[in-house]
């Protein structure tokens, strides 16, 4: 199928995506000695988000926002479907190499605009796949298709494919929000220094493994599940805590930056339910419910942050929709 073979009005559609951003609370297993490695959890956030606008056109023209990543990834989907080209625009985006999972949401929002636009009847698991993400987490890739807590199966040690399965998904309550801090400091891993930082971790003892699975299976499920704030706010801490421990002679520290543990410490102190590093960082986040106790917790952690030298503080909802994709024609 090619451009060729839309009509007038094919040609005047429009599609728009806005994703949600994702909090990467850790990984359950990296030692894959039962057949699987990984298995990661997270949630999808409301804020920040990155915004695309997609049509059709002779040629494929992109602007905006990290316009040659967008590039990219259009090139291997039209390539794929012999499509000559789409005008894309970037019209919001989200700082990259922070913890929000800005690249995956990228690749998902260009990717999905450009199936929806020429009827190419992509799921988002095919999507990652053919632009290679989700080859650990599967959590961004479930963030944007259904939004929630997320709780992935991941992926085979012998014969690894695809995205990693969805094993657990639940909606996250209205009233428990997240408090987010994003401190001003130099300190990025991503790309070939991830790749390096994965094949340098020890393998973490079977014991803390079983901590972490625990603290999932047995404590973060069922209290989502129940509405308990407290319980998993434990369970979320426990796992953030456990998880980083097998950092500790790649970052050099549980986490990933001093000031990123001072936060962390902050929000405990104010009194969160639950508190971790977003993946690499150097976001961090706390679990509080109700918004004015969000607010109040937010406003008191901007101030922290601009005495330690600058930042960014907010809340946010989890979002639990995933992405929000509309059609103009």
């Amino acid at each position: 199928m090619g451009y060729e073979d839309f009509g007038g009005e094919d040609k005047s559609m429009e599609v728009t995506v806005r994703t949600p951003a994702r909090l990467h609370f850790g990984i359950i297993d990296m030692r894959g000695d039962l057949g699987r490695i990984y298995c990661s959890i997270g949630v999808a956030i409301d804020r920040p988000n990155i915004v695309l606008r997609a049509k059709p056109a002779e040629k494929l023209k992109v602007s905006g926002f990290r316009a040659e990543r967008v590039k990219e990834y259009a090139e291997r989907i039209l390539k794929d479907f012999n499509l000559r080209g789409a005008e894309l625009e970037v019209l919001k985006d989200m700082p990259e190499h922070v913890g929000y999972g800005s690249g995956t949401q990228l690749a998902l929002a260009a990717g999905s605009a450009l199936s929806q636009l020429f009827n190419l009847g992509l799921t988002t698991e095919e999507i990652a796949e053919k632009l290679q993400r989700a080859q650990r987490s599967g959590v961004g890739t479930y963030a944007f298709k259904s939004g929630g807590f997320i709780v992935d199966g991941g992926h085979a040690t012998e014969h690894p494919q695809g995205v990693p399965p969805l094993i657990f998904r639940a909606d996250v309550p209205e009233d428990w929000l997240f408090v987010v801090g994003l401190p001003k400091v130099n300190q990025r891993i991503s790309g070939a220094r991830e790749n390096d930082a994965f094949k340098q971790v020890p393998k973490p003892p079977a014991e803390k493994v079983g901590k972490v699975a625990r603290a999932v299976i047995v404590q973060m499920i069922p209290s989502i599940l129940e509405r308990d704030i407290k319980s998993f706010g434990d369970a979320m801490t426990v796992l953030d805590s456990t998880f980083g421990e097998s950092w500790i002679a790649i970052q050099g520290g549980r986490y990933s930056h001093l000031l990123v543990e001072a936060g962390v410490c902050f929000l405990v102190k104010e009194g969160a339910y639950g508190v971790g590093q977003s993946s690499w960082g150097p976001a961090f986040y706390g679990l509080v419910e109700g918004e004015d106790e969000a607010r109040r917790v937010s406003l008191r952690l901007q101030r922290f942050l601009e005495e330690k030298g600058g930042g960014e503080a907010f809340y946010t909802k989890a979002n639990n929709q995933g992405a929000e994709i509309t059609v103009k024609d």
